[in-house]
């Protein structure tokens, strides 16, 4: 029995072999003719070009049902491997690579045949305004075409199809693209002087989702939505938020928005109503499907949104953020109106619920209003600090608070104490009070500023400082902390701003400099006790931050300092080019003095009285003094050095020298409010009148005046200093060379 089953089993493997190879080569012979059936038809369509009948569909339908019989024989082939896969495996092999290769032949033509069938349903689609159907032909014509595993890029044909199919696309994009423009219509956009702006759509066409979708499907919608939200951000939405125009829709098809004042800000009312009004416009004639669930609204939302989200927060709703207490009470039906705004675009569908893009600016109006209140404070001091420095008052000198909280002081072992109220009283018993001593009173001068004359706006830099500590006073915990440091702010914002906006008149300008210099001793005074002043009025929360000012003092002392310096270094370096041509350069070359010498003499004396006229006034008397004896101190000190190095000196130019000097010594004095005290500011004032009493002096009152090496000459100069003297005035004698030996 089992080699009977065995015999009909081999009997029937070879009839289903013999049937499978007379099979394939029947399907082989279609296949050929097929092939050059396809080959012809392909040349006279695009290579030859000639006109012939079309028997495209024949052939279609025919490489169909050879696909469908190599189909059923694969399978056949398929289950005869797996029976006789030990028996005839190579034959079988042969026969499947066979009929794969014939496959793949019949698969390449089939897709010549597509093209081709999908090349003529194109024209038809356009022409029947099926623009999806078009465009996703032309897509399955892309698929094909561009299939990395294909062999159709290795046919001579290939290029012309593919050429055939980038001018069909270009025609179906170029068509679309025209359409889509009639039926959506700007004006005035090209123009960037227009004022009128509209968008016109025109409802007679009912083709427009049939284009839309169509420019989808080809992936190049996403240029049109770009394109229209760049625009309709550019010249629709931009005016209504930043110029005061005129919104209104025509026939319910033209959208108009007017431009009547530019850069002239509209109310925020006026801003989100026109706006409302610009997207219901939108939702009523642009509320079509691209796909799926898109919309042509939420299509143009990722080329619109941000932009739209930044320029209402920035030239919309911060201009309109509250600025005081009163006006944050009154800011909550603006909140209201913004949320309903936000609810409106969802409702259209234009944004989700997740995407209210103004909620996290308005939601913290506590945090936006001391921002803003912050910011405007800095701008009002910023513009008082540019206000011109020689419009000037004078202060008086008043009692700090120090002073009137301070009003005794004693020390003990050396040690000042200080008593903010009455005097201590001590027990007999509690302390040895031997070194002990108590000075009753504080002079009235105590923690006081000189009289000097500061800006008016200084003082209006500091009572505005001041104003702003009092609103943080009265204000909750977070606002006046804000408030406390845009406070300190001022002080920084002078230090860094007054000196750059006022550097051409601080450069040149005598007065304005000492201005300036009174101007941050002033403000440097004051801080010294502002934080103190207003320490037990801020919020108690706030006693644990840093509540001062005291790392500004010496920030303002030192702007005001090293500008003021650096101002007399410039008032000496012109004293010193004065005397560079006074001649005094070529001291004992003639026999008699330049004329050039007292010019430059009594040049010098003026350009101190300039300052005393300047500065006098102006300066506190001590700052005065010590500023011009300076600079005078350097005038005398140049003086003595150029006399002294000189090796002779006849008589006659000893002589001149003498009466220039008296001159600078009769007028020089009265530069400073005491005459009598000149010596206390001018370091080198009593060298220089020795050294004129010793030209105009005999050998013996030299001597006189040495009184060997103790005299007030001796003071004033040195012995070599002296005898270079002595040898530059007196000829060479016997009495000279013997007073020249008794200094040593």
């Amino acid at each position: 029995m089992t080699s009977f089953l065995t015999d009909v089993l081999i009997t029937a493997s070879k009839l289903e072999k013999v049937n499978l190879n007379e099979k394939i080569g029947e399907i082989q012979k279609e296949i050929t003719k097929l092939k050059y059936d396809v080959q012809d038809f392909m040349d006279d369509n695009y290579v030859e070009f000639t006109s012939k009948l079309t028997r495209d569909q024949h052939l279609v339908s025919k490489g169909e049902k050879l696909l469908e019989e190599m189909n059923q024989l694969q399978k056949r082939i398929d289950d005869q491997v797996k029976l006789e896969l030990l028996g005839s495996t190579k034959e079988l092999k042969t026969l499947s690579q066979a009929l794969k290769e014939s496959n793949t032949m019949l698969q390449l033509y089939n897709q010549l045949l597509t093209l081709h069938e999908c090349i003529k349903s194109i024209q038809s689609y356009k022409d029947g305004k099926r623009y999806v159907d078009a465009a996703k032909t032309l897509c399955r014509m892309q698929t094909i075409l561009y299939n990395p595993k294909s062999d159709l890029r290795d046919l001579d044909i290939y290029t012309a199809i593919e050429e055939g199919y980038l001018n069909l696309y270009t025609s179906f994009l170029s068509d679309v693209s025209s359409s889509l423009h009639d039926r959506i219509n700007w004006t005035g956009v090209e123009d960037k002087d227009a004022k009128t702006v509209t968008l016109s759509v025109k409802d007679e066409f009912e083709d427009m989702p049939e284009l839309i979708q169509g420019l989808y499907h080809i992936d190049n919608l996403s240029n049109h939505l770009h394109k229209f939200g760049i625009t309709l951000m550019d010249h629709v939405i931009n005016p209504i938020i930043n110029d005061d125009c005129s919104v209104y829709v025509v026939d319910e098809k033209i959208f108009t928005i007017e431009i009547l004042t530019k850069k002239k800000p509209p109310s925020y009312k006026n801003v989100l109503y026109n706006l409302e009004l610009l997207f219901k416009f939108l939702h009523q004639h642009f509320n079509l499907i691209i796909h799926d669930e898109e919309t042509f609204l939420k299509g143009i939302q990722p080329y619109l949104l941000d932009r739209l989200s930044a320029s209402l927060t920035t030239n919309c709703i911060s201009r309109i953020v509250p600025t005081s207490s009163t006006d944050l009470k009154n800011f909550t039906p603006i909140v209201q109106a913004i949320y309903d705004f936000q609810y409106f675009l969802v409702e259209i569908g234009f944004i989700t619920a997740d995407q209210l893009f103004l909620t996290e600016y308005t939601k913290n109006i506590d945090k936006l209003f001391i921002e803003r209140v912050c910011q405007d404070l800095l701008a009002k001091a910023r513009n008082i600090m540019k206000k011109d420095l020689h419009d000037c008052i004078t202060y008086e000198p008043q009692a700090s608070f120090f002073y009137k909280k301070l009003n005794y002081f004693y020390y003990v072992n050396n040690i000042l104490v200080l008593i903010f109220q009455e005097p201590l009283e001590f027990s007999e018993d509690a302390y040895d009070y031997s070194e002990t001593k108590i000075y009753m009173k504080l002079s009235d001068n105590t923690f006081q500023l000189p009289k000097c004359q500061i800006s008016k706006s200084t003082k209006e830099t500091l009572d505005f400082a001041k104003s702003i500590l009092d609103e943080a006073c009265s204000s909750s915990d977070s606002c006046a902390i804000r408030l406390f440091y845009t406070c300190r702010n001022v002080f920084e914002m002078y230090s860094g701003l007054v000196p750059e906006h006022h550097r051409k008149f601080l450069e040149t300008i005598p007065q304005q400099v000492a201005v300036f210099h009174n101007n941050c001793m002033y403000l440097a005074h004051h801080l010294l006790t502002l934080g103190h002043e207003y320490r037990d009025k801020l919020p108690e929360s706030l006693q644990n931050y840093n509540l001062t000012f005291a790392d500004q003092i010496l920030v303002l002392r030192n702007v005001g300092s090293t500008c003021f310096l650096e101002h007399m270094k410039y008032q000496r370096n012109i004293i010193f080019d004065i005397l560079k041509e006074s001649g005094l350069s070529a001291l004992g070359q003639s026999s008699e003095l330049q004329p050039t010498t007292e010019r430059a003499l009594r040049q010098c004396i003026r350009q101190l009285e300039l300052l005393k006229t300047v500065w006098l006034d102006v300066l506190p008397v001590n700052i005065y003094c010590r500023a011009v004896g300076c600079i005078m101190n350097s005038m005398v000190e140049d003086l003595i050095i150029r006399v002294v190095s000189v090796e002779d000196i006849p008589a006659d130019v000893a002589t001149d020298l003498v009466t220039l000097f008296n001159m600078i010594v009769k007028r020089a004095p009265v530069i400073f409010p005491d005459p009598q005290k000149i010596h206390q500011h001018v370091r080198k004032w009593e060298k220089f009148l020795e050294l004129i009493k010793v030209l105009g002096a005999s050998l013996k009152e030299i001597e006189v005046r040495w009184g060997g090496g103790k005299g007030p000459l001796a003071r004033e100069f040195t012995s070599s200093q002296v005898k270079q003297l002595i040898r530059a005035l007196f000829q060479n004698t016997e009495r000279r060379s013997n007073l020249l030996a008794s200094i040593k």
